[in-house]
């Protein structure tokens, strides 16, 4: 359950850290599924590579053909969390797994999610929110999230898009917005264990360092919707990137707390 404490951070900061909330098992869970679908690659469309083309950046939305994956999207300690912050209802919009690989694990450039979301794939107003899922135990060396406090609340009408030295484009932040947000709101980059999670208005100024560590850091970004703020229209970004949301329903919680549980 989401406290009273945790909601009034998420709204001061942005974002709200739940140290080990998956636990141990989920995240090995999670790992070997990732090592999975990793070492048999079906669909090139799946994973965003790295500039190197070759090492894995990004899967993109396995949880419309994974199993474990779709479970996880209903997995009653993120769904409880993310309804009490939204109000209501929602739905998987989109889901990544940003590999940051040990070594070359590239950087993701400071930018707020919801300008993207709004601009090209239309979705009317930010009643979404991010759900970062740690997959490795998380330290200050291998590339950890980057955060801006109270970055949320500020409004970037059109930022344009550009690839700021990395192989995905994106509608990244002007340098002068970081600069300014930073200074006002500080930086801060939680690190723990696998299966940490951290709560994250779409609106909060974020980013990532390469990774040169020995270590990797998988996170897994899984962005609910309310149900009330399905997209106007399709997205201009491709339906593998962006699925077409316009039928979704709202997500039913599992009754296990194990993604190994193939209960409904």
């Amino acid at each position: 359950m989401m406290t009273d404490d945790q909601k009034a951070t998420y709204r001061r900061d942005g974002f709200v850290y739940c140290p080990d909330l998956l636990g141990a098992e989920n995240a090995r869970a999670m790992q070997d599924e990732v090592q999975t679908i990793l070492g048999n690659p079906e669909d090139s469309q799946r994973t965003i590579l790295e500039k190197d083309g070759q090492t894995p950046r990004t899967i993109l939305n396995p949880q419309l053909w994974n199993p474990l994956f779709a479970r996880l999207t209903r997995h009653p300690d993120l769904l409880d969390r993310a309804t009490a912050l939204l109000g209501e209802d929602v739905y998987a919009w989109q889901m990544g797994i940003n590999c940051k690989q040990a070594f070359n694990g590239d950087i993701w450039f400071w930018h707020q999610d919801y300008p993207a979301y709004f601009i090209d794939d239309h979705i009317p107003t930010p009643r979404m929110v991010n759900v970062l899922i740690f997959l490795d135990d998380v330290n200050p060396h291998n590339g950890p999230l980057m955060m801006v406090p109270g970055s949320h609340r500020y409004e970037d009408k059109n930022p344009q898009a550009a690839d700021e030295g990395t192989s995905y484009t994106f509608r990244y932040t002007d340098r002068a917005v970081i600069e300014a947000e930073v200074r006002r709101g500080g930086i801060e980059a939680p690190t723990g264990p696998a299966g940490s999670v951290i709560f994250m208005d779409v609106n909060t100024l974020h980013g990532s360092a390469a990774n040169l560590s020995p270590w990797p850091r998988r996170l897994i970004t899984l962005t609910m919707n309310a149900i009330s703020n399905t997209s106007t229209t399709p997205s201009v970004r491709p339906r593998h990137i962006v699925p077409d949301d316009r039928d979704a329903t709202p997500l039913q919680p599992l009754k296990s707390t194990s993604l190994l549980e193939t209960c409904e």
